[in-house]
């Protein structure tokens, strides 16, 4: 049984520099161990704690839950479940566990144990109870194998969510404990293709293949080194000497251009299109941004290619809230070309002048930080080119605001313009569009923006199961959202990997989670 819901996204930039081409010597690895460079190791890899995308893609590695992925589609498929009932109201989700699961060291896992496991991240309050606290409203154990979530309200993307950490079976050592200490009397026992063999925060990762692991092959490769570089020219000169084999969640995009440029021989660059997408932020209760009229004039300026050539085919511009990989969803509609003259017409209606203190003040606030140097550039192409071409418009790009200051402007309405990525938990358009769009959103990332209309259709679709119906209301939810110009989508992020060609079955997810389980040295 799959289901379409996808999952996540952490959009990455790579780097790596030479002035030549890298000498072809062996590995110093034995053939059965692969190694990624990183220069993001996770700092946990207690499932009640961890909230990033480096340590979710570890521990999906080692645990598996009611639900995961299908490799290469945003589908889920049920995997220690064998069956699940879905309430007519799409709040109670009621599954059916497998007969014989168990833990590695041979612990059975039951249906309390999943109880205990969410309990105990909620209890913990820690980063993780962000994927678990807004949507499930209690867990109960019917009976050894049965088991039911009754949630607040309907998540078209629950399946989904049932795949991450935060829902994984934790080994009752781990449960029960009052204090988290994961490391203790193999609290990390898991049920995943890998066990932990060592963890060292500032070093290395070392996970082995588990052979007690029997909901699919066994992995690929037996052994795989996650080895942390202090910065990423440290990981650049270990990719040039093949002490690695990947470079992974590490590397600034500048140097991969100029990797291209080299042409190294033997290594390749993977890059496609992820879930993170980059929108402009335009306050909905502040001047000047209030009047719809000024929205839409700066709506119509917006230069995106000039932006997104900044990344050399690295990031796609955006003409739609929800990116194509929901084809269902997908709406192209917002206005891909600047229209100047309609914009100065616009902002005549409105009461600017070309000339004199009459014109639109535009300053874009933008954080740094959070989105890289090569972001950070785009935003200032993307604010010259597309507000330079009109005297009507004054304006300026702070690109030196801090992450937690940014943040809270944005919660509390408190900018007129800013530029702000979005990576949504579960890859679904609902992740994307309930957020941005609708009024219950606590978090108003969504420049206080409140309709009615688009409340209704969001928690119409919540309702049904056919993707492709809930595309239909999703696409209405973007044609009223254009009406108002309440927000403008600008470009999409690509996720990068780098690797020696010695390595196959290379496979990223647009989550930007790659499968450990399935690479291998080329020849074994």
């Amino acid at each position: 049984m799959r289901f379409f819901r996808p999952i996540l996204l952490a959009a990455l930039a790579l780097t790596l520099f030479w002035t030549g081409s890298a000498p072809h010597v062996s590995l110093a690895q034995p053939a059965d161990t692969l190694t990624i460079g990183t220069t993001d190791l996770p700092n946990t890899l207690d499932p009640g704690e961890a909230y990033d995308f480096a340590a979710w893609e570890v521990l999906t590695h080692l645990y598996t839950g009611l639900t995961r992925q299908v490799p290469g589609t945003l589908d889920y498929e049920l995997a220690l479940a064998q069956n699940v009932a879905i309430s007519d109201d799409r709040l109670v989700y009621t599954f059916v566990l497998r007969a014989g699961i168990a833990f590695s060291d041979g612990t059975p896992i039951t249906a309390p144990t999943f109880v205990d496991s969410v309990e105990r991240v909620l209890t913990m309050g820690r980063g993780a109870a962000q994927a678990v606290e807004p949507y499930v409203e209690s867990v109960a154990a019917v009976d050894d194998t049965t088991l039911e979530f009754r949630l607040k309200k309907p998540v078209p993307y629950f399946l989904g969510l049932l795949a991450l950490p935060p829902y994984f079976p934790v080994h009752p050592v781990l449960a029960q404990r009052a204090q988290p200490n994961p490391f203790a009397e193999g609290g990390l026992t898991g049920n995943g293709p890998y066990l932990l063999e060592s963890f060292d925060v500032h070093d290395e990762i070392v996970l082995a293949a588990n052979p007690a692991f029997d909901l699919g092959p066994q992995p690929a490769t037996p052994t795989i080194r996650i080895t942390a570089y202090e910065r990423s020219q440290d990981l650049r000169d270990a990719v040039r000497n093949r002490e690695v084999d990947i470079a992974w969640r590490a590397l600034y995009l500048g140097h991969v251009f100029e990797l291209e440029e080299t042409a190294i021989e033997g290594l390749t660059i993977t890059n496609q299109p992820g879930t993170r997408v980059f929108y402009l932020y335009m306050g909905q209760d502040r001047e000047p941004t209030e009047d719809p009229l000024v929205r839409q004039a700066v709506t119509l300026l917006i230069k995106r290619q000039a932006a997104v050539d900044q990344f050399k085919g690295y990031a796609t511009p955006l003409t739609s809230l929800v990116p194509d990989l929901f084809p269902d969803a997908y709406a192209p509609i917002w206005p891909a070309a600047p229209d100047v003259v309609l914009a100065e017409e616009t902002l005549r209606q409105a009461g600017y002048r070309a000339r004199g203190d009459a014109r639109l003040d535009v300053g874009i606030s933008f954080s740094q930080p959070a989105y890289g140097d090569f972001a950070a550039s785009a935003v200032a192409l993307l604010d010259r080119r597309s507000f330079d071409e009109t005297l009507f418009v004054n304006h300026g790009v702070y690109l030196d605001v801090d992450t937690p200051t940014f943040t809270r402007a944005l919660e509390r309405g408190e900018t007129a313009f800013a530029i702000f990525g979005w990576t949504p938990i579960v890859a679904h358009p609902a992740a994307y569009l309930d957020p941005l769009a609708h009024s219950d959103n606590p978090i108003p990332r969504n420049g206080r923006y409140a309709n009615d209309a688009i409340d209704d259709l969001l928690d119409e679709a919540a309702l049904l199961a056919d993707p492709a119906a809930q595309g239909a209301l999703y696409r209405e939810v973007a044609a009223l959202l254009l009406e108002d110009y309440a927000l403008v989508p600008l470009w999409q992020d690509h996720v990068v990997l780098v690797a020696w060609d010695t390595v196959k079955g290379i496979q990223i997810e647009a989550n930007g989670f790659l499968h450990y389980d399935q690479l291998a040295r080329r020849g074994s």
